[in-house]
């Protein structure tokens, strides 16, 4: 049993079962006994019943609650249940945790972290598949930085990369790299020799340079549209290159406020469903209550009461206060996807482009799965996860935990 911001979560051993809908129509009663599902079962068909849907999958997520994992080292050893808990409330059954600029120390301190408590739960190391090095090999430019902590840029260096991934067991799963830098090129080519897969953002490389990296075995672009600056030349930018190499795929934030309909319905229609994702980015503070933020691992932040979160006094964005069901329902809302659809951009996708295997529905398979409806937008029913019930209530992407 565990406890967090008041829900308790306890396993139970008695027989829990479940009924919902499937994209095709038909109906299902899912019965699971401890971890696994123990049989599938047809049932009438009741249009009332909510959808059966695969865990959500966000390949980029910084933390919650007011823990970062960038800062692992430095909170309780409970962050990682905690944070987890808040996820899988709303969905979220994979992750890659992510790793941003930072002192050299303090990654290798987190990235160790990261190992020894993964190691000690395997509930833990169901949902947290990896790590994501956003930071530190990214663009000094202004603008192309974002509000990453210009100090801790530095120019890509495979053989400190190597060194955090030996500390954290291996465990770096992408990497992110600015192509244009020095070294950057060949950082990209030692990457997917080392079995990584390299995103390149937070960058400003000429066209031939993106083409160059996809050549090197680049296959991801992050936050595609975000970690750029405002003004931009007309054809002399990035992104076009990006639009048009076919080896490279967008990872793209749906909270709302990163960007605007149109380029992500651009980007769907240009590279196709099958080579778009969507991430949260959520911040450290994603999920706390609105207000005004100053703490020790970023510039002081406000969270406005929509879940717009900036830099105070500025305008600029400091990552996310969603979660990724936001995604989803954004999605429906924008670019008028069905929910089976808009959640596909959220699970499936980003599984196979990770290369993981999601819990399917038959007997034997873990039991995690997610019960949602359309009412004016998403509303999670409920959220199983390793056959354990999350919510005591229906929730909606909006809903947080009150710290």
């Amino acid at each position: 049993m565990f406890d967090t911001h008041g829900l308790t979560v306890e396993p139970s051993g008695a027989t829990q079962l479940y009924q919902g809908q499937l994209p095709d129509g038909h109906c299902v009663c899912v019965r699971v006994e401890g971890e696994t599902i123990a049989s599938v079962e047809t049932i009438p068909t009741d249009a009332t019943l909510p959808y059966l849907l695969p865990v959500l999958v966000d390949l980029q997520n910084n933390g919650a609650l007011g823990f970062s994992f960038t800062d692992l080292w430095q909170h309780e050893t409970g962050a990682l249940r905690k944070i987890a808990v808040f996820m899988r409330q709303h969905g979220v059954g994979r992750c890659l945790p992510t790793l941003i600029t930072n002192p050299t120390e303090g990654l290798r301190k987190s990235a160790i972290c990261f190992d020894e408590r993964l190691q000690a739960d395997p509930d833990l190391e169901r949902l947290y598949r990896g790590l994501f090095h956003e930071g530190v090999y990214i663009s000094p430019e202004d603008g192309w930085r974002g509000v990453h902590d210009l100090q801790w840029v530095r120019p890509p260096d495979w053989d400190q990369m190597a060194d955090l991934d030996a500390a954290c067991g291996h465990r770096i799963r992408v990497v992110n790299v600015a192509p244009e830098e020095p070294g950057g090129l060949d950082f990209v080519r030692r990457a997917v020799q080392a079995g990584k897969r390299v995103a390149i953002g937070h960058c400003n490389p000429d066209a031939t340079t993106v083409h160059q990296a996809a050549d090197c075995g680049a296959t991801l672009v992050t936050h595609f549209g975000n970690g750029a600056a405002a003004a931009i030349p007309r054809f002399d930018n990035p992104f076009w290159a990006m639009l048009n190499e076919p080896r490279l795929r967008f990872g793209m934030i749906g909270d709302g406020f990163h960007l605007p309909p149109d380029l992500v319905g651009a980007a769907l229609r240009t590279k196709g469903s099958e080579a778009c994702f969507m991430v949260s980015d959520a911040a450290h503070i994603s999920g706390c209550p609105n207000g005004r933020y100053d703490d020790a691992y970023s510039d002081p932040c406000v969270i406005e009461p929509n879940g717009h979160l900036h830099v105070a006094d500025s305008g600029q964005l400091a990552g996310a206060w969603f979660q990724l069901d936001r995604s989803v329902e954004w999605l429906v809302e924008t670019q008028k996807l069905s929910l089976h659809e808009a959640w596909r951009q959220c699970s499936e996708v980003p599984a196979a482009i990770l290369g993981e295997a999601l819990p399917t529905l038959e007997a034997g398979a873990e039991a995690s799965f997610v019960l949602a409806r359309w009412d004016e937008g998403l509303v999670i029913e409920q959220s199983v996860h390793g056959g354990i019930s999350y919510l005591e209530a229906p929730i909606r992407p909006s809903d947080c935990r009150t710290l």
